[in-house]
């Protein structure tokens, strides 16, 4: 059964993950499939909270079961009843995500899912002593997203980046393993410099969504409205202040970043290591445009994927990274 609950999650990965599978695929056996795990566990948290993913949880009611309601309740206490989806989507979600984190205590109790997610989940938390409060943040990550579409500091940013992003950087170095306590710092910087470079990445297409993650404050510093975000700002000086300001930002988060590498298992090395140059290399092109992030996706060929992976994969092997 466990083995089948492994292979499950390990397709998934495959299927949906993309660069991070390739990044995974080297890692030895045990902790790819942990890898493959955790990874199946983000992806359904995330299809939950911002796709069309409906989980079944028996002997739930949905939105109308009264611990999912009691949950609601006491949420909507801190957030003033603001959700940024319509109430019926909103309802539906939360309750999703409520009974979600109740699937997550089968990992730690004494209770067991047929889940198979949950099933390997289980074994990897075990193995690899995995803290659940990591776990928990990121489906606060999630929940985040149903409250807000806007952050009006880098402060207000920061906290959302740590919980859907940092967190993961958390949970891979459990599995990854290290000595020096200094890793837990640098994975969370490693979080948050992925995170923003999606955020900058993904400007336009948030915009269209109705969603804006860099802080309204800087924005609002270099004369630019939000609903500017969904027009074009390619030859725009005061976007290109802006975005090389934030991306200034950005790379001081990386470097923080790339010093968790010495710091961790040498065989799990290249996995953090292909997966932060990865994002570096879009980073870099989009310095390199002027912040253009608004004419057509940026992304790495696949030449440019293979070129980077064989650097690090020689830098690895010969250079002892």
């Amino acid at each position: 059964m466990m083995d089948a609950a492994y292979a499950y999650c390990e397709l998934l990965t495959r299927k949906e993950a993309g660069n991070f599978y390739h990044s995974f695929k080297y890692l030895p056996d045990e902790q790819r499939k942990a890898m493959c795990a955790y990874y199946a566990f983000c992806r359904r948290a995330d299809d939950i909270a911002d796709g069309d993913y409906v989980d079944v949880f028996p002997g739930g009611e949905g939105a109308q079961d009264p611990e999912a309601k009691e949950y609601r309740e006491s949420l909507e206490q801190l957030t003033g009843d603001k959700s940024v989806l319509d109430a019926p989507t909103y309802r539906d979600k939360l309750a999703q995500l409520f009974f979600f984190r109740k699937k997550l205590s089968t990992a730690y109790n004494c209770h067991a899912s047929t889940d198979p997610i949950f099933m390997a989940l289980k074994d990897t938390v075990s193995r690899f002593n995995v803290p659940r409060e990591h776990l928990d943040d990121l489906i606060s990550g999630m929940e985040d997203d149903l409250y807000t579409n806007r952050y009006r500091t880098f402060d207000d940013l920061y906290k959302y980046c740590y919980r859907v992003a940092s967190t993961v950087g958390l949970v891979c170095i459990e599995i990854y393993d290290y000595d020096e306590p200094q890793a837990a710092e640098y994975a969370e910087s490693w979080g948050i410099f992925m995170q923003m470079t999606n955020i900058l990445r993904d400007v336009s297409e948030d915009a269209g969504r109705n969603r804006v993650y860099l802080p309204l404050e800087d924005l609002e510093r270099h004369g630019i409205k939000p609903s500017e975000l969904s027009g074009d700002l390619a030859n725009d000086k005061r976007w290109h202040a802006f975005s090389s300001e934030f991306i200034e930002k950005i790379e001081s988060y990386h470097e923080r970043a790339l010093k968790l590498l010495p710091l961790l298992n040498r065989k799990a090395r290249y996995s953090p290591a292909a997966m932060m140059a990865f994002y570096g290399s879009i980073l870099k092109k989009i310095k390199k445009r002027d912040g253009n992030i608004f004419h057509g996706q940026i992304k790495l060929s696949k030449v440019e994927k293979v070129t980077l992976a064989a650097a690090i994969y020689a830098k690895q092997r010969f250079f002892r990274l």
